[in-house]
Parts: structure tokens; sequence; C-alpha cells
């Protein structure tokens, strides 16, 4: 993103400093919103930019979709008159309505919406006493803001966050997110990680892959196989009451899920937070009763119920990664959707919630909620 050259500062361009400078200036909330986010759009590629030029691409695109609304000097980046501190025991910290935003895209509401309640809030603020404010009058304004504008559900998923980030004592969070190949397990796991700050996460493929540089092909050939296409390479009859793609599949897992469990092993021991994604993640295959008491472990599972979406998928996925092309994926589509209708009864066996990865931001917002649901139980 770029940054604000103004003299002998540098300032980086913030989209919610420049809209809270809009609404200042009568702008509604949304259009300022969506005015600065074409504004940080037509940035992405900058690296720095001259006060000068920030202020003259403003001012000439204001123009350009308002006509002649008259916006100050638009120089959004300056401090303003009155500027609010948040303390925190000996720490502050300026304000961000950003930071706040960011925090209550976590517990399940909308993008926009999480802008509307921050800058409410920053509002309220400002039309309170003194500069300085304490961080519980911060969350205890939210909380009341989430209240009154979306019920006490939301305000209790926000004070259970709240809750969980302070509480130093708290078990690790470990999310495991299961799905058949191609449904966006890993793309939606960095989503979660961002919202809820979560630094380490892993994938079963990753844990396979290591597996494999330890392991022989001549020794375990269905290990070296893609988790769809193992049952071609067990060499025998696969015994059991399942297909072949489904008792391959299962024995691959059965084998990835020993570096799955060393991965949790090391997240409880070092006591930090976890997310997992991969297709080898089946509840019936890990064992997590050894760890239930000193973790809180989330289940979730991913699919995809249009078999012409899923094709799209492996088309789209091949044109963002050129190794992975997509006639290999779909080619397999069949025993790929037997393996996810697998998945889907398993979770169902074990009440672990599924969702169909149609909408990524719905998704994503989905299982916000959800994860915050489970963490209100337990504060």
């Amino acid at each position: 993103m770029a940054t604000i050259v103004d003299g002998k500062k540098r300032i980086p361009f913030l989209r919610g400093m420049l809209a809270h400078y809009l609404i200042e200036h009568g702008f509604a909330f949304q259009e300022a919103y969506n005015f600065a986010d074409g504004i940080r759009r037509s940035l992405q590629k900058a690296k720095d930019i001259k006060a000068e030029d920030m202020a003259d691409l403003v001012r000439k695109q204001v123009q350009r979709e308002f006509g002649d609304r008259m916006i100050g000097d638009a120089i959004f980046w300056e401090p303003t008159s009155r500027q609010i501190f948040i303390e925190e025991g000996e720490n502050r910290a300026l304000f961000s309505l950003e930071r706040l935003a960011d925090s209550l895209e976590a517990i399940g509401l909308d993008h926009d919406l999480t802008h509307q309640i921050a800058s409410e809030v920053e509002q309220q603020l400002s039309r309170s006493q003194g500069t300085v404010i304490k961080r519980s009058q911060l969350f205890k304004t939210t909380l009341k803001s989430l209240k009154d504008s979306y019920g006490s559900r939301y305000a209790e998923r926000y004070e259970a966050w709240y809750q969980f980030r302070r509480d130093r004592q708290h078990k690790p969070l470990i999310i495991l997110i299961s799905g058949a190949t191609g449904v966006g397990k890993t793309s939606v796991g960095v989503a979660l990680a961002n919202q809820l700050k979560i630094s380490r996460v892993a994938s079963t493929d990753a844990i396979r892959q290591i597996m494999r540089l330890m392991i022989a092909p001549e020794l375990m050939p269905a290990l070296h196989a893609s988790s769809f296409s193992a049952w071609q390479h067990t060499g025998a009859e696969l015994a059991g009451e399942n297909s072949p793609v489904v008792q391959a599949f299962r024995e691959q897992a059965v084998r990835v899920g020993v570096g799955v469990r060393a991965m949790i092993e090391r997240a409880v021991e070092e006591h930090v937070n976890l997310i997992i994604d991969g297709v080898h993640l089946l509840p019936d295959l890990i064992d997590l009763s050894t760890y239930k008491d000193q973790a809180t472990f989330i289940w979730m599972i991913l699919y995809l119920d249009d078999k012409k979406q899923y094709a799209e998928r492996f088309e789209f996925r091949s044109e963002e990664a050129l190794q992975r092309t997509s006639h290999h994926y779909v080619e397999n589509l069949n025993a790929i959707l037997e393996i996810q209708q697998h998945i889907l009864e398993v979770g169902e066996a074990h009440r672990i919630i599924t969702v169909e990865n149609a909408n990524f931001d719905e998704t994503v917002q989905s299982l916000s909620a959800h994860i915050m649901d489970v963490l209100r139980k337990r504060y």
C-alpha cells in the first residue's frame, strides 16, 4: 500500500482515515467508504505518493464522482483538532477506526456494518470528555452500540472474543477445517487466521509432503498420490466396507493423521492458537480426547454441492497456480465427490458443522460467527 510523503513525514494510506475525513465534510457513511475504497484500489501498486499528488488525486476523483462538492483541502492525513487516545495500564495508542472494524469482523458482522459500528463508536467517544479513553470504556461503548443496533447475540460474541484475547491463561484455540479437494479450505483458513490474529496455520497437504520426503514410494505408494487417486496406487485389493476410492483415501488419512497430531501436540505444549486445514481431517481417525482438557477444538467441514461450480473452481485454480492443471482434477471429479460425500457422512455422525462454500465472504462470516458462539459458551 502507498505511503504519503509529506515533507519529512511518511504516513501510510489508510482507507478509514480518508473515509472519516469525508464524513466530517458531509458525506454519507456508505458513499465515503465506497469512495475511499476506490482510492485504495487505485493506489495498490504505488509505493510512495507525494502529499500534493495525493490531495490532487482525491479532489479530482471527488469532482468526477460528485461534481462541485466541497471537501476542503483534501489533506485527510493531518491530525484532526481532537485526537482520541486509548489507554491501558501504562500504554497509550491512537484510536484506530480500522482496527476496531477489523475486530468486529471476527464476530461475524458484514464488512460494511463493522465500519458503520466503528464510526458510531468513534463519534460517541468524540462527544465524551477528554481525549484519553480507557480501553475498558472503548469496550463498553462498542458493546452497547452492538447491542443497540444488532441485539444481544452479537454483543455477547464480541464480549466473548474480548475476554478470550485478554485471558492469558486461556486454552489454545485449535480450528480444524476439513473438506474435499478444491472446496476452498486453505483460502478460508487464511481469512480466518487474519481475522482472529492466529499466526500459526498448517495444511495436511504440507504435512503429507514432508512425510513423502521421509518415506519412499516403494514403501507407501498411496502416500505419494493425491487423496482422490490413492486407490490407483495401492497395488492390492482394499478390504473394508467402503469403496476402493474411499478406503484408500482413509488409509492415506490415517498416515497423515500422525503428522496432524504432532502439530496439535506442539500447539498445546507451546500454548499457541492453530488453524489446520485439509482433506485428511476425519474425526473418526484423529482422536483428540487426549487433549480435550488442554485446548478448545472447533471442527468444521466445507463442501460444494454444485458439480459444475466445482469444475469451475478447478479451472480458476489452474489459472492462479499454473502447476495445478485443471484437467487432472476434472477427470477425477467423481472420485473427489465420492470422498466429499464420505467426509460429510463422517461429519454428520460426529455432529460437525458443515458449510457450503458457494460464496467465500458469506462462508468466512458464518464460520467466524460459529467460532464466536463456541467461545461465548466458555466466557
